[in-house]
């Protein structure tokens, strides 16, 4: 039996990321089977793709029999015969070794600067382990003039030309194996906006050039559908990917779109300004079109403010599997997984948490994640003098097994779509202390499995985790019941029938 490919469009994934990416690897698991194929399709242009995946593959995350598609990488292959250039080999081992004649160095750990009779002529940079990552070369003027860039098989990937007067770039080649220029694309350097992608082709002399990202990365789409003999499935995972998915030829493959997160602006309730990253889908998609939200509150909110749309709205939540893992539940412990970001209000919890101390001297708070506010969660912490208590870890791989070492874990974040560390935290029997707002996953909303306090409200949220830890047993038979709730409506057996009867439903109609 023939599969049919299910395409996650997203603008990249990474192994240190959560949110969406979390999302899309778990569906790799979810979709893949007898009927689908579940591939994951990037359009930025990480060079290091073949290692993403294998590490998301090592790590579990990844489907094994699943892949990434990158749209650098789709062309690259695309137009090569897979052999490096003994010339391009030749170069690369020359520029790899640390010593060269002729020239004067520095090192440094992971990087080297090159003297040439007492000018700075150019930069070197290797990996963790020793392969090198690029080369910068520069003028009289100590001016950056190119960048060559390296793949970890060992040949030039892509060229980056700067503009002398303000080191803005100018044009940035990509090649295959062979030293084949399959692309470029130019920018304007006052700018920096991009003005076009030119792609060349090996056995034409004739090229095909794009206005946009956009343009380009519509073709890719088509392109990439129109070789699968079943019509495809698209789906638009990052807000960012929509307008891509909207101007492909909707002949070559099914189309949904997806909110993955709370779609209004502040104060994220209904009748507030749609946010403009979600505006290409909620203000541009025709009728007729497929929507899917995590949550029967966003669905019925989005009906009320736009009723005059007639689109297909669908709620599929996020999906958690069951599994429990063997950790030391600890009474004195609450732990957080989450993007450090101003939206999520992390330092609410920190400032909650220095007055629970006061009463519960013993407790400790532990936060997983990563992101541009840990600096300042660091100062705050060391303000408050809580570094023995507060902890700020890096990503974890393993957020069930941190959630499930906690009495409880906090949510504080300004807006969400449902919360995937929510249901996580559900799946491993740990309760949740949240502010009261929009979307959040329904039970924990209503107190079934969570405790709810005011939006914002830094003293009562210091009170609930006093007494959260006052009242463990209290604690741990909420998590109970939303470790069964988790079973009975989040798991990935339901979830996947619900994404089974729409692919269904658009196939069909």
């Amino acid at each position: 039996m023939m599969k049919r490919k299910i395409f996650m469009v997203a603008n990249g994934v990474d192994v240190n990321k959560g949110g969406i990416t979390s999302v899309m690897l778990s569906r790799t698991h979810l979709f893949h089977g007898e009927i689908y194929d579940p591939t994951i399709v990037t359009l930025d242009d990480l060079t290091n793709y073949r290692e993403i995946e294998d590490q998301l593959k090592e790590d579990g995350r990844l489907e094994k029999q699943s892949s990434i598609t990158n749209i650098y990488e789709f062309y690259r292959n695309k137009f090569s015969n897979g052999e490096i250039n003994e010339s391009i080999q030749k170069q690369y081992e020359e520029n790899n070794v640390l010593e060269e004649d002729g020239f004067h160095y520095q090192k440094e750990e992971d990087f080297a600067r090159y003297f040439k009779n007492g000018r700075y002529v150019k930069y070197k940079k290797w990996d963790d382990e020793g392969r090198l990552v690029l080369v910068d070369y520069f003028s009289e003027m100590r001016v950056r003039v190119t960048r060559e860039e390296y793949h970890p098989d060992g040949y030039l990937l892509k060229k980056i030309t700067y503009h002398p007067a303000n080191n803005h770039m100018t044009q940035v080649h990509y090649y295959t194996p062979e030293g084949f220029c399959y692309m470029s694309r130019w920018f304007n350097p006052k700018t920096e906006k991009q003005m076009r992608v030119v792609l060349f082709k090996p056995d034409k002399q004739d090229v095909k050039v794009f206005s946009s990202n956009l343009e380009f990365h519509s073709y890719f789409l088509d392109e990439l559908c129109t070789n699968e003999q079943l019509k495809p499935i698209v789906i638009c995972d990052g807000p960012g990917t929509a307008k891509r998915v909207q101007e492909m030829n909707e002949e070559v493959a099914y189309r949904i779109f997806t909110l993955h997160s709370n779609h209004l602006e502040a104060p994220h309730t209904l009748g507030s300004e749609v946010k403009s990253a979600h505006k290409p889908i909620l203000e541009n998609t025709p009728e007729g079109t497929h929507i899917v939200v995590l949550t029967n509150r966003q669905k019925l909110d989005i009906e009320t403010q736009f009723s005059e749309r007639k689109w297909h709205l669908n709620v599929i939540s996020n999906a958690v599997s069951s599994e429990l893992h063997e950790v030391k539940r600890k009474d004195n412990l609450a732990v957080v997984v989450s993007r450090y970001s101003d939206e999520k209000r992390l330092d609410l919890i920190i400032q909650a948490f220095k007055k629970t101390l006061e009463d519960v001297p013993d407790a400790k708070l532990h936060f997983y994640g990563d992101g541009s506010e840990k600096p300042e969660l660091l100062k705050l912490i060391k303000k408050l003098k809580l570094s023995r208590a507060v902890k700020l870890y890096n990503y974890t791989n393993e957020a069930e097994k941190h959630l499930g070492s906690a009495l409880f874990t906090v949510l504080t974040s300004t807006a969400e779509g449902q919360s995937l560390a929510l249901l996580e935290a559900m799946s491993q029997k740990t309760p949740a202390i949240t502010f009261d707002i929009n979307y959040i996953v329904k039970e924990v909303a209503d107190g079934k499995c969570g405790v709810v306090v005011k939006d914002g409200d830094v003293d009562a949220l210091a009170n609930e985790m006093t007494e959260a830890f006052y009242e463990p047993e209290r604690m741990k038979a909420l998590g109970e019941a939303g470790y069964e709730i988790a079973k009975q409506e989040y798991s990935q057996a339901k979830q996947y029938e619900r994404w089974q009867t729409l692919f269904e439903k658009i196939i069909t109609e």
